[in-house]
């Protein structure tokens, strides 16, 4: 063992003085060929100088032709070609094997490294870092709601994150719940561990919106910077009426080339809305189930109910909505209803116990129906709200608030399961993109059409959110975000090497 020891250590000097010999030699060849290299430049220097001084005393012609000649004397010593030979000779009679194998491995790990880095590279983006959105900075309701212009903007902080581009955002009767405070114990508890909220306030409202993309995580595939897309948002998630939004790449879908953006930002949320209210507590999750069906959906022009009449027709089901204005009727018509009971001509009591009962109800408007909805069901049929339930965090803190939601959820399934009665009331919808895949096809073939009650500029988003709390909004209220010439003192880049 000694003596393999004495033999690797003897190899180890022996290279050891190779490095140290080549090194001088070549220190010493371009130490050399510096030399001569700066002697040429001071030679062709003079030889010009002289040749402007023979030139502006106004020599004869015959002097600056003997200039002219010295001087390209001089630039033939600078031949490439003479480079190039000396640089061979200095190759084929000082490289030696052992400087060829460290070229080789210096050349390979460096390789390997650059690769490395680059694969961990952001995508290197210019934009504010400051950004226009639509916030709360109290929980006092519409009076709290504000259009300010100096939120930080977000930057990806994870490989599974998206930079998106607002172009339009749609407003949701949820956004008035959380101007009031609604989901304001679980959103503080998780802005905590958000990189891109500084604490509690400012609360940026927005559920839906469409935009492009500015950016991607490493991890992110299915887009890439310039893609338009569509997506929605959880209720702890902060919204999307801003400049600049980052999500999870599960929550964004590729937007139907054929509707606009402020289309595509009516939709998103209120298809989560109705796909869990149709599917995941309805079980009606296609054509076999729903055809035949009879349906009622109250407040059938809603935000919510607009889709839900259109799913329910478009799957062969026989669809009744009622409305609180009969001027809403022709729409209603218009997307797939079959039968309309107008609230403010008849008492929907007496309208719905002159026609047979129903198998699936629909109610968007909450518990001021849904006892009512209950008479009217078949005893196998579903009634389903699309209202947002309470949550008792918001009361008694997230901890004590989520036994006390846990103690609800199993009270009801004693007393009100749906295979005693039917009923399921009050569900946080399901927010994901492949929901949105899935609609896309019915979007792009014109079958599910986007209602936008009224659209509104940015500056004016206090004007629309007076507008929806006054009157019954039919379909989705958008606000538009356009293009900013930014400041570029004011840019940063939108990477991180994560």
């Amino acid at each position: 063992m000694d003596h393999v020891m004495f033999l690797a250590q003897e190899r180890i000097e022996a290279l050891q003085l190779r490095l140290d010999t080549a090194s001088v030699h070549l220190s010493n060849r371009m130490a050399g060929l510096r030399d001569g290299t700066a002697s040429a430049l001071h030679v062709l220097a003079d030889a010009l100088r002289k040749t402007l001084h023979s030139v502006q005393s106004g020599n004869s012609s015959l002097r600056l032709s003997e200039s002219l000649g010295r001087l390209k004397e001089n630039l033939q010593e600078l031949r490439p070609s003479v480079l190039y030979d000396r640089c061979f000779i200095f190759i084929l009679h000082e490289v030696t094997r052992t400087h060829v194998y460290l070229c080789c491995v210096c050349f390979v790990g460096g390789g390997l490294v650059g690769a490395m880095m680059g694969s961990r590279v952001r995508n290197s983006v210019a934009a504010p870092q400051k950004m226009r959105a639509i916030v709360v900075n109290s929980y006092n309701g519409l009076e709290g709601i504000s259009v300010v212009e100096d939120v930080c903007a977000p930057r990806l902080s994870s490989r599974e994150q998206i930079l998106v581009q607002v172009k339009a955002a749609a407003i949701d009767s949820l956004d008035l719940c959380v101007a009031r405070g609604y989901g304001r114990a679980s959103r503080r508890h998780l802005n905590r561990y958000n990189p891109n909220c500084a604490g509690e306030f400012p609360v940026v409202l927005g559920r839906d919106c469409a935009g492009v993309v500015v950016a991607v995580g490493a991890d992110v595939d299915d887009f890439a910077p310039g893609d338009e897309v569509w997506l929605s948002v959880p209720l702890h998630h902060q919204g999307t009426l801003c400049e600049y939004i980052v999500v999870k790449s599960e929550l964004v879908a590729l937007k139907p080339p054929e509707i606009t953006m402020e289309a595509a930002a009516a939709l998103p949320f209120a298809l989560m809305q109705a796909w869990g209210a149709m599917v995941q507590q309805a079980g009606i999750d296609g054509e076999d189930a729903a055809k035949g069906k009879r349906f009622l959906i109250h407040s059938g022009v809603s935000s919510v109910g607009v889709v839900l009449v259109q799913l329910a027709s478009l799957w062969g089901g026989h669809v009744t909505t009622t409305l609180s204005s009969s001027h809403h009727a022709q729409l209603a018509q218009m997307l797939g209803a079959h039968d309309i009971i107008t609230c403010d001509t008849a008492v929907l009591a007496k309208e719905l116990s002159m026609r047979d009962k129903f198998d699936v109800i629909l109610n968007p408007g909450g518990a001021a129906l849904h006892e009512e909805s209950l008479k009217h069901v078949l005893p196998d049929g579903v009634v389903v709200s699309t209202a947002l339930p309470e949550l008792p965090a918001d009361t008694y803190g997230v901890v004590i608030g989520g036994i006390y939601s846990l103690l609800l959820r199993l009270r009801f399934l004693v007393t009100k399961s749906r295979w005693v009665r039917g009923i399921s009331y009050g569900h946080t919808p399901l927010v994901s993109g492949d929901i949105l895949r899935k609609i896309s096809p019915l979007v792009s073939a014109g079958k599910l059409q986007a209602v936008v009650d009224k659209a509104y500029n940015c500056q004016d988003a206090e004007l629309a959110f007076q507008h929806i709390d006054k009157v019954q909004q039919v379909g989705k209220t958008v606000i538009r975000f356009s293009a900013r010439n930014t400041n570029r003192a004011l840019e940063m880049a939108f990477w991180q090497d994560l």
